[in-house]
């Protein structure tokens, strides 16, 4: 420690000098505290890790993770913690070439702009609700830097911006424009990056037209443009069919394949699809989503070639009322929902339909469609998924179109393998149905259905086997009845057939009944012909009393009974709701 000063306090000067002797042995108490501190820190055992260490550990923050509070990149506050960090993350530019023009004050791009030096830079803004000032910093910035721009995604209203970009982007490999200002569409400028971005292989544009002639597609690995259904004002203008092909075909890396709306279209008096006069190979494409009018499908898929395609994804728009032009479509989509790239064959499908909508999913997978139990989850299996075919009518179709359709994607798809199968929300299918696909679900293991499907399928098990034939879907060993009402008649109806399955050899094996509503009852008498019953949690005690009025059998039910048994056995009441209508098909258990 430095000597105490002792000096004569009488006179202004002496104070004067006093103060000035205290304020530096201040300044040197500061600095050993920190020199002291910084000694501590360095017997610390994280501080022992090198340098390159730390850049490893810093560099796992997400690149575009922003705290809404304080408004700045987590990688700052690493700069706060301690010198020896600071001076890490400061020193190596690769961890600042992200710049979020939305979240990031001016000055503080400049300061990360700075710290990244040349290297090759992720950008993105959402330009929402900005001044004219805004716009013009970042477009001057943009063009400053977009020689070594690598990612670069913008979104809102910035077509000014993009006529400005006429200088080559020579490092540019990702590029997403968005939009989201419809009904009104934006072009692509021709003379967009003065046509050279030779790494350029990913592109996302949605709401723009684009020229397909553009130096934007040639080399891409993935592309994705979609255009909302029914812009107008000025409407986007499809594709001319050759144009949209000589682009295709500059594409021959291309692995992934998006198109909403963004594909040539059949003109209103072509009835059907023709061979086409010519074809584009995609050898390398393994993933294919379209969304059109069906017709409008059916031509792209018509004039491609895709021999490695993996997941095929098809949601065609009807516009005919009794779904002929989606027909039209099923042979195109058969003809790569599966094929001999596919290492392993299809094991899982699900249906759900509704009047006007219908979707079909396939997995090369076992038991894939268990795990989606509703209509929201449906959603979590398109990643895994072969094939989805989600068709929709623009307005309502006949009564029955849904089960057309699925009956028609059905007869092209190879079923022979298939061991596991789902009939969700409110897919009403016929005994016929099942009769005529029975034979080629052989292997079918387990069914799992809501209310809507039971019927015809119970009336297809019980239909004798052909002579010295198996019985219908002789594998199948289980059945997982979703949400259905297990009234007495309808639980002797199942009994009976479950009966019948056991003296034909074919036993069912397990019943799951959980999101069920029955009694102990029901339970018991079903038990009697299979092997394991697994019933609802919460057993039936009072209510309906068609639940309660065990007569002893089918038999002794008189005709009126059966009658508005089988009319009403798909959408019968809700014993959870009051006896009200349960058609509703909710995930958690209750109605339906």
């Amino acid at each position: 420690m430095s000597p105490v000063i002792v000096m004569n306090t009488n006179s202004l000067a002496a104070r004067q000098r006093l103060r000035r002797a205290i304020d530096d042995q201040l300044k040197a108490l500061e600095e050993f505290s920190r020199t002291s501190r910084t000694r501590r820190n360095t017997l610390i055992p994280i501080s022992q890790l090198p340098p390159e260490t730390l850049i490893l550990i810093f560099s796992i923050l997400p690149p575009f993770a922003c705290d809404e509070k304080v408004s700045y990149l987590p990688l700052i506050r690493v700069t706060h913690v301690c010198r020896q960090w600071r001076e890490i993350a400061l020193t190596y530019p690769r961890l600042w070439i992200y710049i979020d023009f939305t979240k990031l004050t001016p000055a503080g791009i400049t300061g990360i702009l700075a710290r990244a030096k040349t290297l090759p830079l992720r950008l993105e803004a959402k330009i929402v609700d900005w001044s004219e000032e805004q716009v013009d910093d970042f477009e001057s910035r943009l063009k400053a830097h977009i020689s070594h721009t690598r990612h670069l995604s913008i979104s809102g209203d910035f077509h000014n911006v993009l006529e400005q970009l006429v200088s080559p982007a020579h490092s540019l490999e990702f590029l997403s424009l968005t939009n989201p200002y419809f009904p009104f569409g934006s072009f692509i400028p021709d003379s967009i990056f003065n046509n050279t971005v030779p790494k350029l292989k990913c592109l996302e544009l949605c709401g723009f037209n684009v020229n397909w002639k553009s130096s934007l597609f040639k080399g891409l690995q993935t592309l994705q443009i979609l255009i909302p259904s029914g812009i107008q004002n000025p409407p986007i203008e499809p594709p001319k069919l050759d144009d949209w092909l000589d682009g295709l075909s500059e594409m021959r890396q291309l692995k992934s394949l998006i198109c909403y709306f963004a594909t040539p279209v059949v003109p209103d008096n072509v009835q059907f699809i023709s061979e086409p006069r010519r074809t584009v190979r995609l050898p390398f494409l393994t993933q294919f989503k379209i969304s059109a009018s069906a017709k409008d499908c059916a031509l792209a898929l018509a004039h491609l070639v895709l021999p490695a395609l993996t997941s095929l994804h098809v949601a065609p728009e009807s516009h005919c009322q009794d779904g002929e032009d989606v027909r039209l479509i099923i042979p195109f989509v058969a003809r790569y929902a599966y094929g001999p790239q596919d290492t392993a064959p299809l094991q899982s499908i699900l249906f759900s339909s509704e009047l006007w909508h219908t979707r079909i999913l396939t997995w090369t997978l076992p038991d894939a469609d268990v795990e989606l139990p509703g209509p929201i989850t449906v959603l979590s299996g398109t990643f895994s998924a072969r094939l989805i075919f989600s068709a929709s009518g623009v307005g309502w179709w006949s009564t029955g179109t849904d089960v057309i359709l699925i009956d028609a994607m059905l007869t092209h798809l190879p079923l022979d393998s298939i061991s596991t199968l789902t009939a969700q929300n409110h897919t009403r299918l016929s005994k016929e149905f099942w009769l005529s696909h029975s034979p080629r679900l052989a292997t079918l293991r387990r069914a799992r259905l809501v209310p809507t499907a039971v019927k015809a399928i119970r009336d297809m098990l019980n239909e004798d086997p052909p002579p010295n034939g198996p019985p219908q879907l002789p594998r199948l060993t289980k059945l997982i009845l979703v949400n259905f009402s297990l009234t007495a008649l309808r639980t002797y109806y199942l009994r009976d057939t479950f009966a019948k399955r056991r003296e034909q050899g074919a036993p069912l094996e397990d019943l799951d009944l959980r999101t069920c509503a029955a009694t102990g009852r029901a339970v018991e008498l079903l038990a009697e012909t299979v092997g394991s019953v697994q019933g609802p949690a919460k057993m039936l005690e009072t209510g309906d009393p068609a639940f309660f009025n065990w007569k002893g059998g089918v038999d002794f039910f008189d005709e009126e009974e059966k009658h508005t048994d089988k009319d009403g056995y798909d959408t019968g009441p809700d014993p959870w709701n009051g006896g009200t209508d349960g058609s509703e098909n909710r995930e958690d258990g209750r109605g339906g």
